[in-house]
């Protein structure tokens, strides 16, 4: 007994271990190559640009131009005040804790009810979703926060906490317009979050006019606008769409048909989202509801990029290990498990001139989150007894 109880306290142990190996690998590169593989100069030279009341949005620099709200360039201000190298360091600590939280809470409200070792299963969580952020946390990139919040929201709405899921909405929406769609999806199923999303978008709106000119920062909004529409146009060919995985096997969809098909699957997640309401549990609901949003994203946003997958690998894995101790789901299980590890493809490093990167560009990420849609489908419609509707206190 006192052995197996040892190793029931070494599990949360381990998965500590490897975070904190991940994150001192990945700044140790940073360190030695700051100016490598990092977006912050963007970030910080649109927080400059913002308070000296000069416009950040520049369309001719196409895929490194600032395309986010203005309230990003004010939540940014924080790291740009800080010098240059311990910014780096500073924001993708922030960044990556709010990550590992989000997965501490994911295995809390959805993997750990009933099973009776919450540490182990959170080693095996963190040991498969990590990795889809290994780009975003190198890169430094919004989409690693933006992630983190698709699942919090998640978790506060399975524990029917409405004001802390607005906040964390809300804020998902002031680091990166993407967060609209989550936004939408929950508040169209989850009609409690309507009257604060209210409130809390018009604080959102709000918190730019803490700049010392109210005039630049109206203007601002119309350039924002023109900016993001103008990034809606195009398909350059580092995106990894579904538009991007069906090129890659030589067919080049119209713009036209590429809209319709995003409205088109927009109210079939949406349905989706309601019948998982109407058939789970609140808990499994919840998390349904995140991964339909972030699978969406990942195959419909025209500027989806490889980093960005790391929206999809904490459902991904948790869904692999919700299977693993299911009595005929083993194979679903380790297939989504290497579809979770997969998510990291760009990640690694070449073996001479071999590269996995150059291998699965724009096609292999969009195939996971592709074949993913039927495994939720099926995680909706399935009969299976009935989770805890709420969390346990």
């Amino acid at each position: 007994m006192t052995t197996l109880t040892r190793q029931k306290k070494s599990w949360p142990g381990w998965a500590w271990a490897f975070l904190l190996l991940i994150f001192l690998v990945i700044n140790t590169d940073v360190v030695r190559h700051p100016f490598a593989h990092t977006t912050m100069p963007v970030y910080r030279l649109a927080s400059t640009q913002w308070w000296q009341g000069i416009d950040p949005y520049d369309t001719s620099r196409s895929h490194d131009s600032f395309l986010y709200f203005p309230q990003a360039a004010l939540l940014f201000t924080p790291f740009n005040a800080l010098p240059f190298l311990a910014g780096e360091i500073l924001w993708r600590a922030a960044t990556f804790g709010l990550f590992v939280y989000a997965l501490v809470r994911l295995n809390e409200f959805f993997l750990s009810t009933n099973r009776p070792s919450p540490g182990k299963t959170f080693l095996f969580l963190s040991l498969l979703a990590v990795p889809s952020a290994f780009a975003s946390l190198r890169n430094a990139q919004f989409d690693l926060p933006l992630a983190a919040l698709i699942v919090l929201t998640a978790a506060e709405i399975a524990a029917a906490r409405w004001t802390a899921a607005t906040v964390w909405l809300c804020l998902a929406v002031a680091l990166k317009p993407l967060a609209v769609v989550p936004l939408l999806l929950f508040g169209a199923i989850y009609w409690k979050l309507i009257p604060r999303l209210a409130l809390g978008l018009l604080i959102v709106l709000a918190l730019p006019f803490l700049h010392w000119n109210p005039a630049f920062v109206a203007h601002e909004y119309t350039r924002c606008f023109e900016s993001l529409v103008w990034a809606a146009m195009g398909d350059e060919a580092r995106y990894s769409d579904l538009a991007a995985l069906l090129s890659h096997f030589g067919y080049i969809a119209p713009d036209l048909l590429k809209t319709v098909a995003r409205i088109f699957f927009a109210l079939i997640y949406l349905s989706l989202g309601a019948l998982a309401l109407r058939r789970l549990s609140r808990i499994e609901a919840a998390w349904a509801v995140g991964a339909l949003s972030a699978d969406y994203l990942m195959l419909f946003n025209p500027r989806t990029e490889t980093c960005s997958y790391v929206f999809l690998g904490p459902f991904v894995a948790s869904l692999a290990l919700f299977y693993a101790p299911q009595a005929g789901r083993k194979w679903l299980s380790f297939g989504l498990g290497f579809a979770a590890l997969g998510l990291a493809c760009d990640a690694f490093p070449k073996i001479g001139s071999f590269s996995i990167h150059d291998l699965t560009d724009r096609w292999f990420k969009p195939l996971i989150a592709l074949f993913f849609l039927p495994v939720l489908i099926q995680f909706i419609f399935e009969k299976r007894s009935q989770a805890p509707s709420s969390l346990p206190t």
